[in-house]
Formats: C-alpha cells, sequence, structure tokens
C-alpha cells in the first residue's frame, strides 16, 4: 500500500482556492443579505428598546411629578376642608348666640310686659278695692247717720279717709 502522506498532509491547492472561494462568496452574500439587514433589525430593535426605556423614564418622571401634585392638591384639599369645618364651627357658634341671644331678649320683654300686666292688674284691684270700701264706708255712714247729708259729699269724705289711709 502505496498512501502518498504528503499528499493528504497538504491540501491540494485547487481544492483550497475552490473551497476559499466558495467560502469567500457564501460570507460576501452573507453579508450582503444577512449581515446588513440583520444589523439593521439589530438597530432597529436596539432603538425601539432604547426607545421604550426612555419613554419608561419619561412616565416615570411625569408620573412622579404627578403624585407630588396630587399629594399637593390633596395637602391643599385637608386644609381646605380643615378650614371649611372651623368656619363652619364659628358660624354656627355665632348663630347659637344670637339664638340665645333672641331668647334672652324675648323672655325679658315677656318678664317685663308680664310685669306691667301684673302692675296693671294691681292697680285696678286696688281701685276696685277702693271702690268697694269707699262704697262699704258710704252704706256705713248713711246708715249711722241717715240724716240729710248728701252722699257726694260722704264720698268725697270717705275718699279722702282711705287715702289718708293709704299714705
Amino acid at each position: 500500500m502505496n498512501i502518498d502522506i504528503a499528499g493528504k498532509l497538504f491540501p491540494n491547492i485547487a481544492t483550497m482556492i475552490t473551497q476559499l472561494l466558495a467560502t469567500g462568496v457564501l460570507l460576501y452574500f452573507f453579508k450582503k443579505f444577512l449581515w446588513k439587514p440583520l444589523q439593521d433589525y439589530m438597530a432597529k430593535r436596539a432603538d425601539f428598546i432604547e426607545g421604550n426605556i426612555q419613554e419608561a423614564k419619561t412616565m416615570k418622571e411625569e408620573a412622579q411629578v404627578f403624585l407630588k401634585e396630587s399629594e399637593e392638591q390633596s395637602r391643599a384639599s385637608a386644609k381646605e376642608y380643615r378650614e371649611i369645618i372651623e368656619k363652619a364651627k364659628q358660624d354656627a357658634l355665632k348663630v347659637k348666640e344670637g339664638i340665645l341671644e333672641e331668647a334672652r331678649e324675648e323672655a325679658t320683654s315677656k318678664i317685663e310686659q308680664a310685669q306691667k300686666e301684673i302692675d296693671h292688674q294691681k292697680a285696678l284691684a286696688q281701685e276696685e278695692m277702693k271702690q268697694e270700701i269707699v262704697e262699704i264706708a258710704l252704706e256705713a255712714a248713711s246708715k249711722v247717720i241717715e240724716k240729710d247729708m248728701r252722699q257726694s259729699s260722704n264720698q268725697t269724705l270717705v275718699e279722702q279717709f282711705v287715702k289718708e289711709m293709704k299714705n
């Protein structure tokens, strides 16, 4: 057996050139038709991902701004709520004081009116008692005296007597 070891160890130049040319053609077509579109696709994908990341950052920043604004609005609303409640309490106290003052004035007015009515009734009762005393005194005097004296002079005398007794 005669094996050509040197021929097997060293490649055939024609085969090697054919293989290199075939590999070169494949690389050329790969680069021309696959590499550039793949690179473009990868670049677009990277841009898309980067855009999403930037959009997410922007949205996060906007969300933080909105959160701060909503917290400020919430604090302002709570403060306004407390102020409204406090004002309502003060208004209620003023209304209460007004109602109480009005009730006091009305009670005082009614008491004064009642006192005037009592004084008037008392004066009428005193006048009636005075008239009855005068009539009783005149009757008693007329029965005791039964003389010519006139009744009008007796009445004047009795009224004068009652006034003196009163004072």
